[in-house]
């Protein structure tokens, strides 16, 4: 898309000059709205002040996302897409702290934006790189600036939270088994019951997670109205009995600055911090069960069972129980021999099943994880000897169809907003549903062709393409772990209870 100055004289080097103005919210609330609209109006502004025509079209935006995500920006993420193939002249942002929040990540955006010769415009610094050139003195400047804001909120945020727990406040979920009550837990007594009943089969009658799993919705079927259902699934798990064996808040201690987020790879991750930084406040509200108790569930020798190691599975995250939908999961056992030896073989298992039993799913028949394999490897070498030639154009099929649909739907918009100007000369829609509408229809258009730009580039295709071929080579190598191969070429398998497996191919249209 093309967008022309209103200049009649030659106010930039460009006749015709392709922008695209950028803004982001990192919270969904009132005030970042308002924020949003303030962004692009600043934008706008300063678009027609230097004599460019205003196109709603340029407008992308990241809605919810923090500037200290570069990864998980989309807009952002499609702005360097455009600036590497040379789509975009100018980028404008009403601040560096739109632009971004992680110096690192200003300073990579800006360089990929001007290495590909785009104009960079931050209007509340009075940054442009059109005039300063090589001085990137002041853009570091500000990016420092911007960085270090969302570290001093957290601190102030950290040191208010303090503040709360200091005061008997409660932050963060209500646990199973309390509820809040002007901001501090209180005992729910519909639910304390089962959380002294789970203390009780592990700590008296050295009962296991699975086996009180399965007692407690044993219970409920069973209509026991003193048990409670979990508050977000119909049935309990093994995982959720362990946090509550684990969890100190039961026996009324309350543990501040246990976790951590930090940046790794452009993501956000939480970490658990060195146990001296933790801050634990006794007595800090009602207890279900004594510190004894407590202390007695989380100080059992479990040294005494050896560690069990879980087997490496190469298609994680690629197999699915037919039934319930939930991952197959790989398990293993042994059985000793008489001269001390034992045989040991792994298999596959569905992990709702293996969490909960005949609760949540079926048992299936077991399937030896190396003859599995040795099935799967066998139908994925098959399965290339056949497209050997025809797999190419089976990725852009699946390509075209996708492109072909996004521009129907784009035509059937257009068309729609269109026919809004008609429906507004006869009277049939007020002014007011006229822009609202067409607002809709221009805004979702624009969506559409940032995907089609995207699902329309060549070097993607060939980047798809060259990493097929690639995994069904890499299949021949039997003896090496093949979990990238099967991830690359497989986009699920299906396990039925009675051992039939469905292939689904991330190729195939």
């Amino acid at each position: 898309m093309i967008f022309e100055s209103n200049a009649s004289d030659k106010i930039t080097p460009y006749e015709e000059y392709p922008y695209l103005v950028y803004g982001r919210v990192s919270t969904e609330k009132d005030e970042q709205v308002s924020s949003l609209e303030n962004q692009i109006d600043i934008c706008r502004n300063w678009i027609e002040k230097n004599h460019f025509e205003w196109k709603e079209q340029a407008i992308v935006l990241d809605e919810g996302i923090t500037g200290t995500l570069l990864l998980d920006r989309a807009a952002m993420q499609l702005i360097l897409q455009k600036s590497k193939k040379r789509e975009i002249k100018m980028v404008v942002f009403k601040s560096i702290h739109r632009l971004a929040r992680d110096m690192k990540d200003s300073l990579e955006i800006r360089e990929t934006l001007l290495g590909h010769g785009v104009r960079v415009v931050t209007i509340e610094e009075g940054y442009d790189s059109l005039y300063e050139g090589k001085n990137d003195m002041k853009f570091e400047m500000f990016s420092m600036f911007a960085a270090q804001y969302p570290k001093t909120i957290s601190v102030s945020v950290s040191s208010a939270m303090a503040s709360k727990v200091r005061r008997g406040e409660h932050i963060g979920p209500i646990p199973f088994g309390y509820k809040s009550v002007d901001k501090k837990l209180q005992i729910n007594e519909k639910e304390a019951p089962t959380i002294r009943q789970i203390f009780k089969w592990y700590n008296q009658d050295n009962i296991g997670f699975k086996t009180i799993a399965r007692y407690l919705n044993d219970e409920i079927l069973a209509g026991n109205a003193s048990i409670s259902k979990p508050r977000k699934k119909q049935l309990w798990q093994i995982t959720s009995v362990q946090r509550i064996i684990q969890n100190p808040t039961y026996a009324g201690i309350f543990v501040y600055n246990r976790y951590t987020k930090v940046k790794i790879e452009g993501r956000k991750k939480q970490i658990q911090n060195p146990q001296e930084k933790w801050i634990i406040y006794e007595d800090h509200h009602p207890a279900i069960i004594s510190k004894e108790e407590w202390k007695k569930a989380n100080n059992k020798n479990i040294r005494k069972f050896k560690t069990r190691i879980t087997p490496w599975n190469e298609f994680r995250s690629l197999l699915r129980c037919s039934e319930c939908g939930s991952n197959m999961i790989i398990m293993q056992s042994y059985k000793k021999k008489k001269d001390g030896s034992r045989t040991e073989w792994k298999y596959l298992k569905c992990s709702a099943f293996r969490r909960g039993g005949y609760q949540y799913c079926v048992n299936h028949t077991p399937i030896l994880y190396e003859n599995f394999r040795e099935f799967v490897l066998a139908e994925l070498i098959k399965k290339g000897e056949s497209i050997a030639v025809k797999f190419e154009n089976n990725t852009e099929k699946v390509r075209e169809k996708k492109i072909a649909e996004l521009k129907k739907r784009i035509a059937i918009l257009q068309e729609k907003n269109h026919r809004l100007i008609d429906l507004h000369i006869e009277q049939l829609i007020t002014k007011e549903e006229f822009i609202e509408k067409r607002s809709e229809y221009e805004a979702e258009i624009n969506h559409l062709k940032n995907d089609l730009f995207l699902s329309s580039q060549e070097k993607q295709k060939e980047m798809d393409i060259k990493s097929i071929r690639q995994a069904f080579e890499k299949l021949n190598e039997k003896d090496q772990d093949l979990h990238h191969a099967f991830k690359t070429v497989i986009d699920y398998i299906v396990v039925h209870p009675d051992g039939q497996i469905d292939f689904y191919y991330r190729f195939d249209d």
